[in-house]
């Protein structure tokens, strides 16, 4: 009785607090700064935590805390010596007017410190000219005291870039009426490798982990050969930890001992992942937004060695598909980074797959199955060669083929359609970011030869390659350009396009404008898709971060398709214009683009399409 007692009296607390809580809630009404001479109201409002609810797109007002009140004096104290004015002070207060507060921030900016002089000792490695560079300080800039003392580390890695692991760097500003810069640097002596020391593995396993490793006992410490050992180390699929640290040898000023730390993911183990995300349907369309995901058993060391087994099984269903008809394949694969001792990472891949031409409604259902081997060199985290090999057959029952109106003409059945090839893909990204990039470029070049030499009932050469630009024009804005070239030689008209190995437009992934595929179709009755063996696509964005959540894109989508270089010469570009709102999400953008296209010299607004998808185009 008295425990009953007990949970109701506590359980009436609990409600009546909450109700309090909600009652006495202060809401913040308005952040008024006043003194702010040289730097404006809307450049320091986001560096606030406490704000009204019309400035930071929330439906509800933020409440007012007075701790949180004091930090926002101090963040505006600290960006105000960031600008160079070393005595500022700012004064915080705020009226609390019913369940309302008004929040008053008054600044007295005080004099403005700008630097006269950069002297630099000691350096010996780096010119003057880089380490101005590494620590943005120049004379004539405003004296930055902050980010000054956050770049000394980056200058440290960049000394250990010549093997300068111990250096000393030291900053002494004197201030007058302006402000010289004194720096001093003690660079030390040069660093070599003593010893590694392998921890968190069996000591069995020792010989696989130090042939991984690009340095050796006695070399200089080179932190871009560490680097890429940690990379190869983690392209064996083994180790889900990689830590490299260097350990100063005692009584010694020149030797360090690298401290090696592993942990190994499960030698045997079933992974699943699923939901939304860009699927490869066909070898020869770009990735396509859609819900699938794939259950995999995975052997990370069979034989006792650092080679894989897999065995996977995926599904996807493609958005712009409406989610009728899935892509299934199934894999059975064997990956190693080393054959007869030499490292050449290889994978060798049988598989089996069904494939669905959804939109040209001619084929019901095509299998292609067979064995492909693929070997990559890595260049860094991002940039890679690639050659892959294929032996493979497509199966199909049904298959209709049209007159020249666009009608069914009849209908025959292939089996086992032979294909062999060899394809070669180059791929440098250089990108900032791999998912919200702002500067950089990427480069990628692919390859293919089909049949010729390598045997098969197909022969056809392809070339495709990629160029993407990424200029920042301000801290929260993007411009970002792709362009695509894609040619196709000796590509017969009587082949059936089971993979889409032709070019073909339109859909979320390039021409927005356009439903997937129908650029360009039979006698432009928007059914049967028509591709091209000449493609030219060009796509320009300019993306804008509202806040840290929500972005806009203003984009242009134009390409031609053509049978030959004169027809793609003398076509039209088709383009379309549209904007774009993205959701940041930690896998990336979530984005809706609405298009409209130049349809008849004009742009069709009745014929505007929406967009969904997952990451940014490009």
């Amino acid at each position: 009785m008295i425990k009953y007692i007990r949970i109701v009296l506590f359980g009436y607390l609990t409600f009546f607090s909450i109700i309090l809580a909600q009652e006495y809630q202060i809401d913040i009404r308005s952040v008024n700064i006043i003194g702010n001479e040289s730097i404006k109201k809307k450049e320091l409002m986001p560096l606030l935590r406490q704000r009204p609810s019309n400035f930071s797109f929330t439906f509800k007002g933020t409440s007012f805390n007075n701790r949180l009140l004091k930090m926002d004096a101090l963040t505006l104290k600290n960006y105000f010596i960031s600008k160079g004015f070393l005595m500022v002070d700012v004064k915080e207060s705020a009226i609390i007017d019913g369940n309302n507060a008004d929040i008053y921030f008054e600044i007295i900016e005080g004099k403005q410190f700008f630097v006269s002089k950069v002297f630099i000792e000691g350096n010996v490695s780096l010119l003057k000219e880089k380490i101005q560079k590494i620590l943005n300080i120049y004379s004539g800039e405003p004296f930055n005291s902050v980010l000054l003392n956050e770049r000394v580390s980056s200058l440290q890695k960049e000394l250990e870039r010549y093997s300068k692991l111990f250096s000393i760097i030291e900053i002494e500003p004197i201030i007058a009426d302006s402000v010289k810069v004194n720096i001093f640097i003690s660079e030390g002596k040069d660093v070599f490798i003593k010893d590694t020391h392998i921890e968190g593995v069996d000591s069995s396993d020792n010989y696989f982990i130090k042939r991984e490793l690009l340095y050796k006992n006695g070399d200089n410490y080179d932190p871009k050969k560490v680097e890429k050992s940690k990379m190869r180390l983690k392209e064996t699929g083994i180790y889900s930890m990689i830590n490299i640290t260097p350990v100063k040898v005692s009584e010694s000023d020149s030797l360090v001992n690298l401290i090696l730390t592993l942990s190994e993911y499960k030698q045997r183990e079933w992974l699943s992942v699923g939901g939304f995300e860009p699927i490869e349907f066909y070898e020869g369309l770009d990735p396509l937004p859609s819900l699938g995901g794939f259950v995999e058993w995975r052997n990370r060391s069979i034989f006792n060695t650092n080679s894989n087994f897999s065995t996977k099984f995926l599904i996807g269903f493609p958005w712009e598909t409406n989610f009728n008809l899935p892509r299934l394949r199934y894999d059975i694969g064997f990956d190693t980074n080393w054959i007869f001792g030499i490292r050449w990472p290889t994978k060798l891949n049988s598989f089996y797959e069904t494939l669905i031409n959804y939109d040209q409604e001619n084929i019901d259902r095509v299998e292609r199955y067979g064995v492909e081997m693929l070997q990559r060199i890595m260049f860094d985290d991002r940039s890679y060669f690639q050659n892959i090999t294929v032996w493979e057959n497509f199966s199909d029952n049904n298959v209709s083929t049209l007159d020249g109106t666009g009608l069914i003409n009849n209908v025959t059945s292939i089996k086992n359609l032979q294909q062999r090839s060899l394809s070669f893909r180059l791929h440098i990204d250089k990108k900032d970011d791999s998912l919200f990039p702002k500067k950089g470029y990427l480069l990628d070049l692919y390859l293919k030869s089909t049949g010729y030499l390598l045997g098969g009932e197909r022969d056809y050469f392809k070339l495709d390659f990629a160029t993407n630009n990424y200029f920042m024009i301000s801290k929260n804005s993007v411009l970002a350009f792709r362009f695509k070239i894609g040619r196709l030689w000796s590509w017969e008209d009587s082949y059936n396009d089971y993979s889409y190995e032709k070019f073909y437009l339109g859909g979320s992934a390039n021409m927005r404008g356009w439903e997937i595929l129908k650029y360009s179709t039979v006698n432009n009755l928007g059914i049967i898709p028509i591709g091209g063996t000449h493609r030219f696509l060009g796509n320009i964005e300019f993306r804008n971060q509202i806040n840290q959540n929500l972005g806009i894109t203003l984009f242009f989508d134009g390409g031609i398709l053509g049978e030959n270089f004169n027809e793609l010469q003398n076509s039209r570009l088709g383009w379309d214009i549209g904007i774009g709102l993205t959701i940041s999400t930690p896998l990336g953008p979530v984005r809706i683009d609405y298009a409209v296209p130049y349809i008849d010299d004009e742009l069709n607004l009745s014929a505007g399409k929406i967009n969904f998808g997952v990451q940014y185009l490009f």
